[in-house]
């Protein structure tokens, strides 16, 4: 019986960071789970400059709406919800924009190396213009990885920098969530 009850107590211990865990992706989660896949799409092309404006407000405006919504179930701050939104919307178009770019066999990994992106990484703000040197880094990189380059034609690589952009911001933004 003491065996049993030790067990259990030690399942239940076990199973706690878990759950912790799992609110806190459920945190990170909640608004691209919330937003049907073609919505997400369709962010994703108007931040690559698809659309036009109105469509673009209207999308603006449906993200706001669910963000609003998981900011209320989640109970984040009133002063982390501006936060939580961009990161939200960065979220949704590096998603969209690094499956786009990976279909143009170009991989988003390269970029994320070059400019030294991720949880522990450097992670720049190109919330501006990328430098002569951020953008020298992704295309030598590129050419590193076996890419010619002079295949890649203008619309490819817009489009592979409002990928480094979207990941600049999503990295940035995500750190100042203390969830």
């Amino acid at each position: 019986m003491f065996r049993t009850l030790m067990a259990a107590a030690v399942l239940a211990a076990s199973a706690l960071p878990g759950t912790a865990s799992a609110q806190e992706g459920e945190k990170f989660d909640c608004v691209v789970a919330s937003i049907p896949s073609e919505t997400r799409a369709s962010i994703g092309d108007a931040m690559a400059g698809g659309g036009d404006t109105a469509s673009r407000e209207a999308l603006f405006k449906d993200l706001g709406t669910v963000t609003d919504a998981c900011v209320t179930r989640h109970g984040i701050t009133a002063e982390q919800k501006g936060i939580y939104f961009d990161y939200s919307l960065a979220r949704i178009s590096r998603e969209w924009l690094a499956a786009d770019i990976g279909k143009l066999d170009l991989a988003p990994a390269v970029v994320d190396k070059a400019l030294d992106f991720g949880p522990s990484g450097a992670n720049p703000d190109l919330s501006g213009d990328m430098t002569e040197n951020q953008i020298m880094k992704i295309v030598q990189a590129y050419i590193e990885s076996g890419v010619d380059i002079e295949k890649v034609d203008g619309t490819a690589w817009e489009k592979v920098g409002a990928y480094a952009a979207a990941t600049s911001i999503y990295w940035n933004k995500r750190k100042l969530l203390p969830f």
